[in-house]
C-alpha cells in the first residue's frame, strides 16, 4: 500500500484524472459564483429585508392609504367622477384579500379610527410586536420599517392622520405575503446546498492541483527533479502569462455574468496556461533552478563569454572580426546612399545604389555559407571523440580556410588521444601480463616448498628449535600460497578473462550461509554479527561462485580489520534494478587513507601492517561485481567502515 502511495506521483494516468478533474470543478464554481453573486437572497437573512417583501408592503400601504386618506369614504368617492368609485371598489376588495397585512389609521385631531381590519381591543399594541411595524404621524415622525415604506409614507405629509401597519407573524396561507414567504425559505435552503456544493468544488479543485504541485517534475526510473522544454526561459514565459491574464481578466470583468460558449473556451485556456505556468514554477524551485532558466540571465553570461573570448583572441581568428567590422560598414554606407536617394526621388541613384547592394550581400551569403558548411562535419568529429569513437576520420583537405586551423586542431588532439588510449592499454596489459606470469612462475616452486614442509612434519625431528622454524615455514608457505592465487584471481578478474555463469541465486540464502560458515571466527573476535533485510528471498542474476568469493572476501576483511568486541551489520535490500548487499563495521585502527585506494591493489586500511592481508581482497570484490554488471561502492565515516554490493536483479 505505502509502495502504491509512493509510486503514484509517477502516473500520468493520476495526473491526467487531477488536471480534468480541476478544470471541471473550476467551470463549475464560476458557474455557481455567477449565479449567487446576482442572488439577493445570499445577502440577507430576513424575509422583511427582500426586495419583494418591501416592494409588496410598500405597494399595500399606498392602497390604504389611498382608499382611507385619499378617496376618504364611500359617500365622498360618489360624488366624484365614476372612475373614483370604481377605484374605490377594487382597492376595498383588494385589501380585503390580504390575510396577514393589518393597518390601523386614526384622525389626531378628532380622534376617530378612520380605517382598521384589527378586532382586538388593542390594536396598536399588536401591531407594536410586529417585525414589520410602521408607524407615521402626518408623514412626519416614523419608527419601525419606515425606511422600506418611505415612498408610500410621503403620501400622509400635510394631513393629520397618524398611521400604524404591519404584516403579523405567524403569517397564514391564503396571500402574496404568505406565498413570497414560502418562496423566500426554499430559496435560502437551495442556496445552503449551493454553497456546500461550492465548498466541495473548492476542496477536490485544491485538492488535486496540490496532487499535481506534489507530483510535478517527477518522473519513473528518473532521479531528481525533471524540467520541460518550455521550462527553459522562464521570465519570457511569465511575461507571455502575465499579458494572456490581463487580457482575460479585462474579458472576464466585462463579460462577468455573461455564461457563454466563449467565456467557457477563454476560460478553460485560462486554466491550462495558467496551471502550465503554475507546475513549472514548482518544477524549478524543486530543482533550484530559476535563476539559471532566465532569458536575461543566460543572455548576459553568453555576452559575457562571448566579449572574454574577444579580448582573449579565441574566436576562430581575429581577422573573421575584422571582416564582420567591414561588413556592417561597407553596407551602412550603401544603405545611406540607397536612403538619400529614395527621399530625393531620384530613380537612377536608387538603382545604381540598389544593385551594388544586392550583388555585395549575396557574394557574401554565399562565402558565409560556404564557410559554414564544413561546420557541421567537424562538429561530428567531435561528437565522435566524445563518444569514443577515436578512429573516426576529418577531412581536412578540402576545408575552408575560416575552419580549416580549428579542424587540425580537432585533429590533433584526436590522433593524441588514441595514442594515449592505446599506451595505457598497452601499459595495463603489460602489468595484467607480468602478475600472471611471475604468479604461475612462483607457484610450482612454492608448490615443492609446501610439499618438502609436509614431509619434514611427518619426520621424527627432535630438535624443539627445528620443529618451530618447520612449523614458520609451513604458515608462511601458506599464506605466500593464498596471495599468488589472489594475485592470479585479480589479474583474470580486472582484465575480465573470467568466465560468468549467470543464474538466478537467493541472496540472502547465500549471505545467511557465508555467515554460518564465519560464526565461529567471529565469535572468537568478539564480533556480534546482526543481519537484517527487508525480505527473505531476493533473487540476483549473478555466478553462484564469484559471488561468494565477494562475499567471503568482505567477510574475511571484516574479521581482520573489526575492532575486538564491536557490533558488524549486515543489511540486504532491494530497488527497482538492484539486489543491495552492505557491510558495515567498526575499524580497530584509525582509516587514514583514502577511500578511492582501498579498491587498489596491495593497499590495506592497516598501513602499519599489523594484520594479515594480501591488500587484494577489496580490489577482487570490486572486480567480481564488475564482471556481474553490478557496482560497488566503499564509504568511510570517522572508523566507521561501510562496503556496498549491488548485484542486478533477476528478470
Amino acid at each position: 500500500m505505502v509502495t502504491k502511495l509512493k509510486n503514484i506521483k509517477y502516473s500520468i494516468f493520476a495526473k491526467i484524472v487531477a488536471i480534468i478533474l480541476a478544470w471541471l470543478c473550476l467551470i463549475n464554481i464560476w458557474i455557481i459564483v455567477v449565479d449567487l453573486s446576482d442572488e439577493e437572497n445570499l445577502r440577507i437573512d430576513s424575509y422583511y429585508a427582500s426586495s419583494s417583501f418591501m416592494r409588496e408592503y410598500s405597494k399595500v400601504i399606498y392602497e390604504t392609504i389611498e382608499l382611507y386618506i385619499e378617496l376618504d369614504s364611500e359617500e365622498n368617492a360618489d360624488t366624484g367622477i365614476v372612475e373614483k368609485l370604481d377605484r374605490y371598489n377594487y382597492l376595498k376588495n383588494k385589501l380585503s384579500l390580504y390575510i396577514n397585512y393589518v393597518y390601523y389609521i386614526k384622525d389626531i385631531n378628532t380622534g376617530e379610527v378612520v380605517a382598521t381590519n384589527i378586532k382586538t381591543e388593542d390594536p396598536v399594541k399588536l401591531i407594536r410586536k410586529q417585525k414589520s411595524m410602521v408607524h407615521c404621524i402626518g408623514g412626519e415622525e416614523l419608527e419601525g420599517m419606515y425606511w422600506s415604506t418611505f415612498g408610500a409614507m410621503e403620501r400622509l405629509k400635510g394631513t393629520n392622520y397618524e398611521m400604524y401597519t404591519a404584516v403579523i407573524e405567524p403569517m397564514k396561507e391564503g396571500d402574496v405575503f404568505y406565498e413570497n414567504y414560502v418562496r423566500f425559505k426554499k430559496s435560502k435552503e437551495h442556496i445552503n446546498f449551493t454553497v456546500a456544493v461550492f465548498i466541495l468544488l473548492v476542496i477536490v479543485t485544491v485538492t488535486a492541483i496540490s496532487y499535481l504541485i506534489y507530483a510535478a517534475g517527477n518522473k519513473k526510473g528518473i532521479e531528481g527533479i525533471v524540467l520541460k522544454w518550455w521550462d527553459r526561459y522562464f521570465d519570457i514565459h511569465t511575461l507571455i502569462v502575465s499579458i494572456i491574464a490581463i487580457q482575460s481578466l479585462l474579458h472576464m470583468v466585462d463579460n462577468f455574468y455573461d455564461i457563454f460558449i466563449e467565456e467557457f473556451i477563454i476560460l478553460s485556456l485560462d486554466f491550462f496556461i495558467g496551471l502550465t505556468y503554475l507546475l513549472s514554477l514548482v518544477r524549478q524551485l524543486k530543482a533550484k533552478s530559476i535563476k539559471k532558466n532566465l532569458f536575461i540571465y543566460k543572455a548576459y553570461y553568453k555576452l559575457l563569454a562571448f566579449a572574454r573570448l574577444l579580448f582573449e583572441g579565441k574566436i576562430f581568428r581575429p581577422w573573421v572580426i575584422v571582416l564582420l567590422g567591414a561588413y556592417c560598414g561597407v553596407n551602412s554606407i550603401i544603405l545611406t546612399l540607397l536612403y538619400l536617394a529614395i527621399i530625393h526621388n531620384d530613380g537612377k541613384v536608387t538603382l545604381f545604389t540598389l544593385i551594388p547592394f544586392i550583388v555585395f550581400n549575396g557574394i557574401a551569403l554565399y562565402i558565409a555559407t560556404k564557410s559554414l558548411r564544413d561546420l557541421p562535419q567537424i562538429m561530428e568529429a567531435a561528437k565522435q571523440m566524445a563518444g569514443g569513437n577515436l578512429d573516426y576520420k576529418l577531412d581536412i583537405e578540402n576545408m575552408s580556410v575560416t575552419f580549416s586551423s580549428f579542424a587540425e586542431n580537432i585533429q590533433s588532439i584526436q590522433m593524441g588521444l588514441k595514442k594515449a588510449v592505446e599506451d595505457a592499454i598497452k601499459g595495463e596489459r603489460m602489468k595484467t601480463d607480468l602478475i600472471t606470469n611471475v604468479s604461475h612462475d612462483l607457484k610450482t616452486p612454492l608448490t615443492s616448498i609446501i610439499n618438502y614442509v609436509d614431509l619434514l612434519k611427518k619426520e621424527s625431528i627432535e630438535n624443539k628449535k627445528a620443529k618451530e622454524y618447520i612449523e614458520v615455514l609451513d604458515e608462511k608457505s601458506a599464506r605466500l600460497k593464498v596471495l599468488i592465487e589472489d594475485l592470479i584471481e585479480a589479474s583474470k578478474a580486472s582484465s575480465g578473462n573470467l568466465p560468468v555463469n549467470i543464474e538466478k541465486l537467493d541472496m540472502c540464502e547465500l549471505v545467511m550461509q557465508a555467515i554460518g560458515e564465519y560464526r565461529e571466527k567471529f565469535e572468537g573476535r568478539g564480533l556480534d554479527v546482526r543481519l537484517k533485510y527487508t525480505e527473505k528471498n531476493i533473487f540476483v542474476q549473478a555466478d553462484g561462485k564469484h559471488m561468494w568469493r565477494i562475499i567471503e572476501n568482505l567477510l574475511s576483511n571484516i574479521l581482520k580489520y573489526s575492532m575486538k568486541n564491536s557490533r558488524v551489520y549486515i543489511n540486504l535490500a532491494r530497488n527497482e534494478a538492484y539486489g543491495i548487499l552492505t557491510f558495515k563495521n567498526i575499524s580497530e585502527l584509525p582509516l587514514e587513507i583514502p577511500v578511492d585506494q582501498l579498491t587498489e591493489r596491495f593497499v590495506r586500511g592497516d598501513i602499519s601492517r599489523t594484520t594479515e592481508g594480501s591488500g587484494l581482497g577489496l580490489s577482487i570484490a570490486q572486480s567480481l561485481t564488475n564482471i556481474q554488471k553490478g557496482n560497488f561502492h566503499i564509504e568511510i565515516d570517522g572508523d566507521l567502515f561501510k562496503a556496498t554490493v549491488e548485484i542486478p536483479l533477476w528478470s
